[in-house]
């Protein structure tokens, strides 16, 4: 390495240091979960003065990035750096445009900021507990007051979603003492009232969203076209504009559509609704659950021991638990939540929300739960991400906190295919389901789309998800509540499935059908961008032609090593 080279190199490294030095000041959460110290006291800012302040920052930055201009870097440093440079400019075009006219309540809500001092690892964790607890109340009357003066642009289905955050996020709060993290403290004085104090603020922020900012609130949740578009290139790099991502949402969907009814006539069912509540009507008991959760869990993580399909981990740990109250609104039946990386056990949560009643009980079937745990476990998600945190290159700040859903959920909803193929997944009803899931991926994408681009209500987009994928309407709400504050995160399942097996195709060849070869690489970039992997780990050959396969035409299946164009 030339000097010269050595010292743009360099100089990038400390460009990058200082900016996030920065950037965790306004985002302390972000610093907690890649286990950067000195924050975990701290609670977000929410007002002007931290917008403008992040501005300027990302402005800085910019100007940085430009004058280092690329010159001297590795082939990771320059991926990260156009991951970095286009994030800031989607967090300025999101601060000065986005926010102002459509204003969260929820990212006000401190709640988060106490559980993950219960699930990371954390330095003086109790000094850093009584800090943002004792912090709480202060911080929710000024969320008040800057609530107050921008209620006519609060969209009314994200005031709901914060007003039973608030709400569940106080029963979190009330029952703190009895966590074995803070069971040293629970005899301390102060923190207990401190506890109570942060526990009563939340119940009156909740009060505070239902009646005094409720009859105000008429704003509208829709990014709009331009930074609709603006995201599908700058955060997920894909070279095509929300038309072109619509009309392959709606090919899919019809294509899949056609697919799930012949396989229901092949299982002698008259239409998918009367398969699928026969699938439906077997599943475990309630207090059975978790068991079974981990007993299906396990056997994936066995299987893929016995196949050799994808490199795992040497040390990790999963644990499936009951999702914490206060997300529960959000998290009708399962999800996962990723170690932080300097955890030296890679200790990764599945949660399982506990059915409230029979009909959520019966979205917890026994062949729908295998896939679940395929998609969230082995191989999906927790192993994605623990090989991601393992990666030195894989873990950069600039990619930790830039993830793409073309990857993770990509990878996630790839890899139930995978285990059908495979055999994991191997009774006639696991076909069924692969392909029920993959129409409601489908369906995704167009919503994803008209939400945010077309003036599709909620209430439309509800009648959608009931009539198509015979979701119970409370289901399809919780599902649509986090659709309108995430626009192209749910076109990023199906969109990642369909690259990846289309650069599968075409890679198998080359590689000697070598599965676990083209899965490691395919991991070996991180949770960014699927097409920033692609160009990285197979070259801008194997990205282009992954990506006229999908939306440039070239008729392929949707099973097997296929896609649909």
């Amino acid at each position: 390495m030339t000097q010269a080279v050595a010292t743009h190199s360099a100089g990038f490294d400390r460009t990058v240091e200082e900016y996030y030095k920065a950037w965790f000041r306004y985002y302390p959460e972000a610093a907690v979960e890649a286990g950067v110290p000195g924050y975990a006291h701290l609670l977000t800012p929410y007002d002007d003065e931290a917008r403008g302040a992040l501005v300027n920052l990302n402005n800085a930055l910019r100007v940085a990035l430009d004058e280092l201009n690329g010159a001297g870097l590795s082939a990771d440093q320059q991926v990260d750096a156009q991951v970095l440079g286009n994030s800031a400019r989607l967090e300025n075009q999101q601060l000065i445009e986005i926010d102002p006219t459509r204003v969260n309540p929820a990212r006000c809500l401190p709640v988060n900021a106490i559980y993950q001092l219960l699930i990371r690892p954390v330095a003086d964790f109790p000094a850093a507990l009584r800090a943002r607890l004792a912090a709480i109340p202060a911080h929710l009357a000024g969320a008040r007051e800057y609530l107050q003066a921008r209620a006519a642009f609060v969209p009314p289905l994200w005031l709901q979603s914060a007003a039973t955050g608030a709400h569940r996020g106080a029963e979190f709060l009330e029952d703190l003492p009895n966590h074995p993290k803070a069971a040293a403290l629970a005899g301390d004085t102060q923190f207990k009232d401190a506890v109570e104090a942060a526990a009563r603020a939340l119940r009156g922020y909740a009060d505070f969203l239902e009646t005094g900012i409720g009859p105000l609130a008429q704003g509208e949740f829709a990014c709009g076209r331009t930074y609709f578009d603006e995201l599908l290139q700058r955060r997920h790099f894909l070279g095509i504009d929300a038309d072109a991502l619509h009309a392959f949402g709606e090919d899919l969907f019809a294509r899949t559509r056609a697919e799930l009814n012949a396989v229901c006539r092949e299982l002698g069912a008259d239409d998918v609704g009367a398969l699928n509540r026969t699938i439906q009507s077997h599943h475990p008991h309630p207090d059975e659950l978790l068991a079974v959760y981990r007993r299906e869990m396990q056997a994936a993580h066995e299987f893929l021991k016995r196949h050799a399909l994808v490199t795992l981990p040497a040390v990790t740990r999963l644990e499936v638990v009951e999702t914490p109250v206060f997300l529960r609104h959000q998290i009708p039946f399962a999800a996962y939540c990723e170690p932080s990386p300097n955890d030296p056990a890679q200790q990764g949560y599945y949660y399982v929300t506990p059915p409230v009643d029979v009909e959520q009980l019966a979205e917890h079937d026994d062949a729908g739960l295998r896939h679940t745990c395929v998609h969230e476990a082995w191989p999906g998600h927790h192993l994605q991400f623990v090989t991601a945190n393992l990666n030195p290159p894989a873990r950069s700040l600039p990619r930790l906190f830039n993830a793409s859903a073309t990857l993770y959920e990509g990878w996630a909803l790839y890899c139930e295919q995978l285990m059908h193929e495979q055999g994991f997944l191997s009774q006639p009803e696991n076909r069924f389901i692969l392909l029920r899931d993959r129409l409601w991926r489908a369906l995704r994408i167009v919503i994803d789309v008209e939400i945010h681009t077309r003036g599709l209500s909620i209430d439309a987009a509800a009648d959608r998800m009931v009539e198509h994928l015979g979701f119970p309407r409370s289901q399809a709400l919780a599902d649509l509540s986090w659709y309108s504050q995430a626009p192209t995160v749910p076109m990023g399942y199906a969109v990642g499935w369909a690259l990846i097996n289309a650069l599968r195709a075409r890679q198998l060849a080359a590689l000697g059908a070598d599965l676990k070869v083209f899965h490691d690489r395919l991991l070996s970039q991180g949770s960014i961008a699927l097409a920033l992997v692609i160009r990285r780990a197979f070259g801008e050959d194997a990205w282009i032609g992954a990506l006229r396969a999908v939306f440039h035409g070239g008729a392929v299946k949707t099973e097997s090593t296929h896609v649909p164009s």
